[in-house]
């Protein structure tokens, strides 16, 4: 028996056999031009989405909030034990549920856009089929609920493609607002002191990252202490600003660097105390956090990110 599409995935979709995805997509994509009597709309790149089914429909429902900014065509596979299952297809999107692992490369390389750049955004999945698929992608996105495996396999997935992390796209206002600190000279001067780091987190691997990404830029040695500490998640009545860290602390000799959530969660405050100088506050808004402005964000990156690749090498060797 061929598995079914998972409830809540794609709805309005047409299930059909594999091999009649292409056909469909091409009707529904001529019957929609002539309802709207206008041109289709430009796609730029094919997003190939491999998790579980309960993951693929939130990752279903982040690029359709995209709409004609995102402009992709959507793959949306999860892993099982069918080399045939039935497919849900709409005008630009394609789900496939409990397909063989072996097959998850020759399936994206049959219906993926080979004219656009394709994005993997793995959510989860066999590791062997992954290292496959990072050479039919011009980009890579782990986003993992426990990374570790894939983070081991790092090394190989670099020379494959270009790598990244949707954690590591979730810390970027915490590194700018970093790095923006360590414009000021007295932040510069106290760098070397800095002795211990202390983060609050929702999500150790998310904090792990962050530290790999100081201690490799900074070229810490082990005689700074990091220390992670676990703990809910912030409540907020805000759901568009989802963040993995609550406060950061740079401890050192001769100053403290401080970041944490403002209360509302909506911005960042970094503060600098000592240093010779008078105490230096900056706040900025946290954006968006959601799964939609994050895969976002990716789509538009197309380059390796060399401070990435060399923070998630020194994370592997963080304990939270």
């Amino acid at each position: 028996m061929r598995p079914k599409v998972a409830e809540g995935l794609l709805p309005g979709g047409h299930d059909v056999a594999f091999a009649e995805i292409e056909v469909t997509l091409a009707r529904i994509v001529r019957d929609g031009r002539r309802r709207k009597r206008g041109p289709a709309r430009a796609l730029t790149a094919t997003v190939i989405v491999v998790g579980k089914p309960d993951r693929l429909v939130g990752a279903a429902d982040a690029l359709e909030q995209l709409g004609e900014a995102g402009g992709v065509r959507a793959i949306l596979i999860s892993e099982g034990e069918h080399t045939a299952p039935v497919a849900r297809v709409t005008e630009h999107a394609i789900a496939i549920c409990g397909l063989a692992p072996r097959y998850l490369n020759n399936a994206v390389a049959a219906l993926r856009l080979s004219s656009l750049p394709a994005l993997v955004w793995w959510r989860g999945g066999s590791v062997e089929a992954l290292d496959d698929l990072a050479n039919l992608a011009d980009r890579l996105v782990l986003d993992t609920v426990e990374p570790e495996a894939v983070w081991a396999r790092a090394d190989t997935l670099f020379e494959r493609t270009a790598l990244t992390d949707l954690r590591w796209t979730s810390l970027t206002r915490w590194r700018a607002a970093v790095a923006h600190l360590f414009d000021l000279p007295q932040v510069r001067l106290g760098a070397a002191g800095v002795r211990i780091l202390t983060i609050d987190t929702t999500d150790p691997f998310a904090a792990r990252l962050f530290a790999g990404w100081l201690k490799s830029r900074l070229r810490w040695t082990s005689a700074v202490r990091i220390e992670i500490r676990p703990g809910k998640p912030l409540k907020s009545d805000r759901s568009d600003v989802p963040t993995p860290l609550t406060s950061v602390k740079l401890t050192g000799e001769t100053m403290a660097i401080s970041l944490g959530v403002r209360p509302g969660h909506a911005c960042l405050e970094a503060s600098v105390d000592g240093a010779g100088a008078e105490a230096t506050a900056r706040v900025v808004p946290l954006g968006d956090g959601t799964l939609a402005s994050l895969i976002g964000e990716e789509l538009g990156v197309r380059t390796r990110d060399l401070a990435f690749e060399q923070a998630l090498v020194t994370a592997r060797e963080i304990s939270a």
